[in-house]
C-alpha cells in the first residue's frame, strides 16, 4: 500500500491556445454534463485516452447509437459518452494542462507516477465504494493488481483486467526458435542451458540454412536486448527485484547476475550471439531473421503466425520453409527457469475517475457494464463489433474470428477506443499462437515490487547508463567478468542503496497486509 507524499506540482505552463481546445474536447468545465431529455436528464461523459487512433470518429460514429441502445437494453439510461484520444507525449502533456486548469475529463489513461501525483493534489476520486457495485469489475482485475492503485488504503484507479482463460496472460514473449532449423538438423528442443547450448552451436556449425557458408547465428537480439532466457535460468530478471535473505534487491546485483554474464561472455566468444547485437536497432535484428541468419530470437508468440505480423508476414515471404515455435524457458544448473513477468500496470491500461466528476455511480455503472457477459452485457460489441457483421464466434472453441479490420472497427466507433476498461481478451488467437501465450505464462520470474520508488527518479542513469554499459561490455569481452563486482559497488555508491531502502520500505508495507 503507498503512503502518498509529495511528488512535486504538476506542469503548470501551457497556452491558452490550448488549454482553449483541450477545454472544447471535454475538460471538468463539462463534465458530466447532463443535457434536457424530456422529463429526464441524461450525463454525458467525457473520456480521455491514451491511444493513438486517428480513424476514431469524434461524433463516436455509427457504434454510439449501437451501444447506448444495447445498454439501455441492460437498464443503463440516460447516459451517453464522449471520447478524446491522444497519444504519448502529447498526451500527458494535455492532461497535465487539463489538471492544471481545473478541467480534468471524467474519466481519463494515466500512469501511475501521474496518479500518485493526483491522488496527492485531491484531483483523483477514490473507488472503493463505487467498486462495491461492480461485480464485473472486481471479477475481471486480479487481486495482486489493486495493490499498485491504493494510496493509504484507498483504490484511486482501476487496472487492466484479464480474462480467465490461460492464453490471456500479460506475459506474451519467450525464446523462439527456428523450429525447420531444428527438424533439419535433427536436434530435440532444449530443456537444460546446456542443451540450449548445444542447439546454437549448430546453428552456427551445421549450416541450417543449406547455402554451403557458415554464415548464421544461434541467437541474436538489438540495443537493449539483455537475452532474459538466460538470466531466468538463475532464477532473476536484471531490473526486477528479486527477495533475497528477508529483503529484495536488484536482480543485476546478485551473484546470479555475474554468473549469467559468464556464460553469455562465453558464447559470445563462441561466435553463438550475433556480434552486432549491442547496435543494431530492432528492424535491422529482424531482416536478419527474415533472412535466414539467425535461429532464435526473444520476441512475442503471436510471430509463431505467418499471420501474425508484419515481421511473420515478410518472414513466411522470404522463407516460406520458416517455422518458428515459442519453447519453454530452458533450466539452469539449479533447476530454476523463466521469463520476465510482465508489467501489469504498463501500456496505459490504468483510468481513473476525476474528483469533480458528478454522477460517478452511473459512471461506474456504464463501465462495469462493458466489461459484462451477461445477456445485454456490453463487452462482445465494444471490443469486436456487431456479431455476424463484424466477427463470427465458434462457442465450442471459444474462438472469435474478426471479418472487419480494425481500422473499419475504428471507423465505425467500436474496438479499442471504446473498451473503457481495458481487459486481455485474446478469444481471436489461432490455435497456434495460444500454444506459445501458454508456454510464455507456463513459468515467469516475478519482479517482487512494480511501485516506482522515487529515489529511482532522482537517478535514473544507474540503471539505464550504469547497468546497460557494464552489461554489454562484459558480454562482448570488452571487460572483463571481474568487472561486475565494480558495477555493484558503483551502483550502490551513486544512489541504488537509497533506491534499495525506499524499496524495501514499500515491499514490506505489501508483506504485512
Amino acid at each position: 500500500m503507498i503512503k502518498v507524499k509529495q511528488w512535486g506540482s504538476i506542469l503548470l505552463v501551457g497556452s491558452l491556445l490550448l488549454l482553449s481546445a483541450c477545454g472544447s474536447q471535454g475538460g471538468n468545465g463539462e463534465a458530466g454534463e447532463a443535457s434536457s431529455n424530456g422529463d429526464k436528464q441524461t450525463s454525458t461523459f467525457n473520456m480521455f485516452f491514451d491511444n493513438g487512433i486517428p480513424e476514431y470518429p469524434g461524433n463516436g460514429g455509427e457504434a454510439k447509437p449501437k451501444i447506448i441502445a444495447l445498454m439501455n437494453k441492460a437498464g443503463i439510461t440516460d447516459v451517453d459518452y464522449q471520447v478524446t484520444l491522444l497519444s504519448g507525449d502529447e498526451y500527458n502533456t494535455k492532461l497535465n494542462l487539463l489538471a492544471s486548469s481545473g478541467e480534468l475529463p471524467d474519466y481519463f489513461s494515466v500512469n501511475p507516477t501521474t496518479l500518485s501525483q493526483f491522488v496527492d493534489q485531491g484531483l483523483v476520486m477514490p473507488l472503493d465504494d463505487l467498486l462495491a457495485k461492480a461485480p464485473h469489475i472486481t471479477q475481471q482485475v486480479p487481486k495482486e493488481r489493486w495493490e499498485g492503485v491504493t494510496f493509504d488504503g484507498k483504490i484511486y484507479a482501476v487496472p487492466f483486467g484479464v480474462r480467465p482463460e490461460s492464453f490471456n496472460s500479460p506475459n506474451t514473449s519467450g525464446l523462439i526458435i527456428r523450429q525447420d532449423w531444428m527438424d533439419k538438423l535433427n536436434l530435440k528442443q532444449p530443456t537444460t542451458l546446456d542443451e540450449l547450448h548445444d542447439v546454437l552451436t549448430a546453428f552456427v556449425q551445421k549450416d541450417p540454412d543449406g547455402n554451403g557458408i557458415k554464415d548464421t547465428y544461434g541467437m541474436s537480439g538489438s540495443k537493449g536486448s539483455q537475452f532474459s532466457v538466460i538470466f531466468g535460468a538463475f532464477g532473476i530478471a536484471p531490473s526486477y527485484w528479486i527477495e533475497k535473505d528477508g529483503k529484495i534487491v536488484k536482480g543485476f546485483t546478485t551473484p546470479e547476475a555475474k554468473e549469467t554474464l559468464s556464460i553469455l561472455q562465453t558464447w559470445y566468444k563462441e561466435g553463438l550471439i550475433d556480434p552486432e547485437f549491442p547496435v543494431m536497432e530492432g528492424n535491422q535484428a529482424q531482416s536478419k531473421i527474415i533472412n535466414s541468419k539467425v535461429g532464435s530470437y526473444e520476441g512475442p508468440a503471436f510471430d509463431v503466425n505467418p499471420k501474425g505480423s508484419s515481421f511473420a508476414e515478410a518472414l513466411a515471404k522470404a522463407s516460406p520453409s520458416a517455422v518458428l515455435k515459442l519453447i519453454p524457458p530452458p533450466k539452469g544448473p539449479q533447476g530454476l527457469n523463466g521469463y520476465p513477468e510482465a508489467n501489469p500496470y504498463a501500456g496505459g491500461g490504468l483510468r481513473a475517475i476525476s474528483a469533480k466528476t458528478p454522477h460517478p455511480e452511473k459512471l461506474m455503472q456504464l463501465l462495469d457494464w462493458s466489461v459484462s457477459e451477461n445477456e445485454n452485457g456490453g463487452v462482445n460489441l465494444l471490443t469486436y463489433g456487431e456479431e455476424n457483421v463484424d466477427y463470427t464466434i465458434d462457442k465450442e472453441k471459444n474462438l472469435i474470428k474478426q471479418t472487419s479490420s480494425y481500422a473499419d472497427l475504428y471507423k465505425k466507433g467500436f474496438s479499442n477506443p471504446v473498451r473503457f476498461i481495458q481487459v486481455t481478451d485474446r478469444r481471436w488467437a489461432e490455435e497456434s499462437v495460444r500454444d506459445g501465450l501458454e508456454t510464455a505464462a507456463a513459468s515467469v520470474v516475478k519482479n517482487a515490487l512494480w511501485k516506482t520508488v522515487p529515489a529511482e527518479l532522482d537517478y535514473p542513469d544507474l540503471e539505464k547508463k550504469l547497468w546497460t554499459e557494464y552489461f554489454v561490455k562484459i558480454v562482448t569481452g570488452v571487460w572483463s567478468l571481474d568487472k561486475f563486482d565494480e558495477f555493484v559497488q558503483k551502483y550502490y555508491a551513486q544512489g541504488g542503496q537509497k533506491i534499495q531502502d525506499q524499496a524495501n520500505e514499500e515491499w514490506k508495507k505489501n508483506q504485512g497486509k
